[in-house]
């Protein structure tokens, strides 16, 4: 068996644990904030914010972190998981009032999300001088630590309280800043080939302004995808309660959404090798539609875990399409951009799924704001396939 290259094994452990305390930020917010007295309203108004802010800040620290010639990228990486590990440690102190429980969550939201562009620049950023690191293989760890954390972590908090949730992230933030800062790559790079070079096709046509247009409707509806995306995810404690479950099987449901991820990613070179990024990008659209259906429609708790394996086709598959096709489609000049662009999708989904799921679950049901999902996915899946240029 070949071994894995040390810097992917030292850059594994980022992703891992970055995604370990973002399951537990992300996912185990709401289970947090209705314990601490806020009502589904309010939490998606907590998500939201947090991802709203995330979404602004995102381009302003990454770019400055870019421009940065004396800090290293992953001291600014540093600074942010030490933010959230105050803010985590402030949570545990005990009889905090729900106020400032509800901003200080919020702050980690934000955080955690503002950190996810400094993890990702800093595996492509070795990967671009040469570093022998694979993030295919690096990024499928992040989601395999992600699955085991949401089961283990959903009946620990079962068990434990939701005092587990500012204490686990606490763990795994020091684990990041461990991780992160000691992730230096010395002497001469050594350039391996992985396949991912292969994978890319610099643009052949210029982006003219009909282009662009299609590239931003684009965009709007892979951010329809990420609501309905969102409004599962930020609200699974909910929807497990609707069938007779709790924390432990929202964390089951999690894991095994986050397992059906991994074959893509692991297997990204040759799917991509067989089908466009675009083509792709249709097909997660029409499937994150199919999978909030099928939530939708389940009858009980095996239900939804049946629709969490549709995950492989509707979010990994955007996931890793979503960034090759910015790099096929558009010119040197403007993929940082682009980029920028599509992770803002995800944090614009974020804050309109958690604050349409919210206002939903306090006026009707769970079966009501799933039904919305599906219609939001729909008409996601509808623009992504008109807008994408399937041939790149």
């Amino acid at each position: 068996m070949t071994q894995m290259p040390a810097p992917t094994t030292r850059y594994a452990a980022v992703q891992a644990s970055y995604w370990s305390a973002f399951c537990m930020i992300i996912l185990f917010a709401s289970a947090y904030l209705l314990d601490a007295g806020l009502s589904n309203g309010q939490v998606g108004a907590v998500i939201a914010c947090g991802g709203g802010l995330s979404a602004v800040l995102q381009p302003v620290v990454a770019g400055a972190a870019d421009r940065s010639r004396r800090v290293p990228l992953r001291v600014w990486a540093g600074w942010v998981g030490m933010l959230i590990l105050v803010v985590a440690a402030i949570l545990v102190v005990p009889g905090l009032h729900w106020l400032l429980t509800a901003v200080f969550f919020g702050l980690m939201i934000l955080s955690i999300q503002l950190l996810q562009p400094l993890v990702n620049a800093l595996g492509m950023g070795a990967a671009a001088r040469g570093i022998p690191l694979n993030f295919g293989i690096a990024r499928a760890a992040g989601s395999a630590t992600f699955a085991l954390v949401s089961v283990v972590a959903g009946w620990v908090v079962a068990s434990a309280g939701t005092v587990m949730v500012p204490l686990l992230v606490i763990a795994f933030q020091a684990l990041f800043l461990v991780a992160t800062l000691t992730f230096v790559s010395r002497g001469p790079a050594t350039v391996v080939a992985t396949g991912a070079e292969h994978d890319l096709e610099p643009p052949s046509e210029p982006m003219t302004p009909a282009r662009w247009r299609r590239f931003f409707a684009l965009l709007a509806g892979i951010t329809l995808s990420m609501t309905s995306h969102a409004m599962i995810n930020n609200y699974m404690l909910q929807i497990m309660r609707h069938h007779g479950g709790d924390t432990g099987e929202m964390g089951t449901a999690i894991m095994i959404a986050a397992i059906t991820e991994l074959p893509v990613m692991v297997l990204w070179s040759r799917v991509v090798a067989r089908w466009t990024p675009g083509r792709l990008l249709q097909v997660a659209g029409v499937f994150f539609t199919v999978k909030t259906g099928a939530t939708w429609l389940a009858a009980g708790v095996v239900g939804v875990y049946a629709a969490q394996v549709l995950q492989t086709l509707a979010f990994a598959v955007m996931v890793m399409a979503s960034v090759y096709y910015v790099e096929r489609i558009l010119p040197a000049r403007d993929r940082t951009r682009g980029q920028a662009f599509m992770t803002m999708t995800s944090s614009g989904g974020s804050v309109l799924g958690s604050l349409t799921a919210g206002v939903l679950l306090d006026a009707t049901s769970v079966p009501a704001m799933l039904l919305v999902g599906t219609l939001i996915a729909a008409v996601g899946a509808v623009l992504t396939v008109v807008a994408v240029e399937s041939r790149i």
